[in-house]
């Protein structure tokens, strides 16, 4: 990702984001526009992990996004782009659907094959 500071913030800007953050699958932390960065990386970590061993006992090939839901309606989401991570708050108002379709679209202008098998 050849700067991640410009991902995170056209990231940030799209309708129905409250925050997000860029990582490495290796847990380093690339650029983030929300507080609380180390929680957020080490769910991520662990979301990533844990996805990749069920994709493997189950037989799927790639994962799109990992998501919790949270009590204030802000669901955290976690999308894998080759070797990285983005999570994403996403606004409690927003139409859900529509912000996905976003992310979708700049996941895969930006990642070599727009999916990704999570290790």
């Amino acid at each position: 990702m050849a700067d991640a500071r410009v991902f995170v913030e056209r990231v940030k800007q799209m309708e129905g984001v409250a925050g997000c953050l860029l990582i490495k699958d290796d847990g380093v932390l690339l650029g983030r526009a929300l507080d609380d960065a180390e929680t957020y990386t080490s769910l991520m970590l662990t979301a990533a992990g844990l996805a990749g061993n069920i994709m493997d006992k189950v037989g799927f090939s790639y994962c799109r996004y990992v998501s919790f839901n949270r009590t204030n309606n802000q669901t955290f989401y976690i999308f894998p782009i080759d070797q990285y991570l983005l999570g994403i708050v996403q606004k409690a108002d927003c139409s859900v659907a529509d912000m996905l379709e976003r992310v979708y679209q700049l996941i895969g202008r930006v990642s070599t094959d727009g999916r990704r098998t999570v290790s």
